[in-house]
Formats: C-alpha cells, structure tokens, sequence
C-alpha cells in the first residue's frame, strides 16, 4: 500500500506537509526541507507524493526508498551554472560559421539554375537545374 502525501507552499513563503498525520506537518522552511521531513516521518515507504508550487500541480510515486531525487541539491544548482560566459568557444563557432558562408558564397557565386553546372561546396557535389 502507498502513502498518499501532499507537499504545498504556503502564502507565507513556508512550506506544509499533508497525509502523514491527521494536522498537516507546517512552517517548514523550503521544499527540499519538506521532502527530507516526509522522507524521513514516513522512513522512506512507497508513497504518491502531490507537489503544489505556485499553481502547478504535480505527482510523483516513490518506491520504497525514495530512489529518486525531486529537487536538486543546493550544490548541484551552484555547480551547473558557470560564473562567466566561455567567450571563447562562442568565437569558435562564430569563426566556424562564418568560414562555411564564405565557402557556401564562393560555391554558387555566378552559377545560374537550370544550366546544368555543378557546384562544389564544402566538399559535396550538387548538380544544379
């Protein structure tokens, strides 16, 4: 049997628990906090968990265990966001694509469809007309 467990934002920026007691679990101080409280009141029990954040509306099932995370930890969100843009892989593929048009303009340059010219670009054979 499964738990069926609700886990809301209050108005006052504070977090409740429901499903575990018959009072809801509240003033819990973010999602990640009210998902470790569940986690750990319910001692990790299969459970259908409803997650309502600001008129979203979401369900998830847990197996027993809680295998799968629901949020990102704190440090995976620092982690995957760099500092300072990486400007130079961007000129590397500005300078790539900007080679390709020039050889793409050199290619067809004063070629005329219907002629029955080919044209060769970027090492690739085109018979026009």
């Amino acid at each position: 049997m499964s738990l069926q467990l609700k886990i809301c934002r209050d108005s006052w920026e504070t977090w409740s628990v429901h499903g575990l007691s018959p009072v809801p679990v509240s003033n819990l101080p973010s999602l990640s906090a009210s998902i470790d409280y569940a986690r750990a009141a319910c001692e990790a029990a299969p459970a259908t968990i409803e997650l309502v954040v600001d008129g979203m509306y979401i369900v998830v099932h847990q197996e027993r265990g809680w295998p799968r995370p629901l949020v990102a930890s704190e440090t995976d969100l620092t982690r995957s966001a760099p500092s300072e843009p990486d400007l130079s892989s961007a000129a590397s593929w500005r300078n790539r694509f900007a080679s390709f048009g020039r050889r793409w303009h050199s290619g067809v340059k004063g070629s005329v469809a219907g002629s029955g010219e080919r044209s060769t670009i970027a090492g690739a054979s085109l018979r026009l007309g």
